[in-house]
């Protein structure tokens, strides 16, 4: 198993500017925490820590009937799904582990308060790797598509997989999570054309309505 958090932060560091009038040591400290899912002791997919013991993640990698945990700083935790939505209307599910088992304090994440546009850059990380991408048009899905699943990402190849973390490189916050691809036919065989993330706006409406229990 490798050592999840070391190389989710050292990947976003490396890729995340500095913002102007920053001491080094600001500049250089951690500010994301990524987690890797468990099911019945199976490893699974990602999965962002928000802090206070809240993991949030995309809603079919969760079975709240399962035995769920994450791995989380090197460390095996069990979790309680808080709040659990659906694949086809809201892709998030929000679980808790018990902090006070982690070695040490994790960052906490910021939700953004401002969406993304079209040609925005954006950093996606899963359990393990940090990949820069941009904020793709929603015009390159179907028209009956494009309402529903606006926010999506360009390279799909290479980026991270459902429950991974979309950021905002710049203000260093939580765009979104890694929901699903969408796919095409073409003369050379299927072809995939974006990923589509739950926007910020979704998660905030869906933590509001979560019985989060107060420290």
């Amino acid at each position: 198993m490798k050592t999840l958090l070391a190389m989710s932060f050292a990947a976003v560091l490396q890729l995340s500017p500095a913002a102007h009038g920053q001491e080094n040591g600001a500049a250089n400290k951690p500010w994301v925490a990524m987690a890797q899912l468990t099911r019945n002791g199976a490893t699974g997919g990602a999965a962002v820590y928000l802090g206070s013991g809240l993991v949030l993640t995309a809603a079919h990698l969760v079975d709240p009937g399962a035995d769920m945990g994450v791995i989380l700083a090197g460390a095996k935790l069990p979790a309680k799904v808080l709040k659990q939505g659906v694949y086809e209307d809201i892709d998030l599910s929000l679980l808790m582990v018990d902090q006070t088992k982690l070695a040490h304090a994790l960052p906490a994440v910021q939700l953004c308060s401002v969406p993304p546009w079209p040609g925005d850059p954006v950093i996606v990380i899963d359990a393990a790797n940090a990949t820069r991408s941009r904020i793709a048009a929603p015009a390159l899905l179907s028209s009956w598509l494009r309402y529903r699943f606006s926010t999506l990402i360009v390279d799909v190849a290479t980026t991270g997989n459902s429950g991974s973390g979309v950021f905002d490189p710049e203000n260093k916050c939580l765009l979104g999570i890694m929901s699903r691809k969408f796919t095409v036919s073409s003369p050379n065989g299927p072809k995939d054309i974006a990923k589509y993330f739950v926007p910020v706006q979704l998660i905030q409406s869906f933590m509001q309505m979560a019985e989060i229990p107060r420290e």
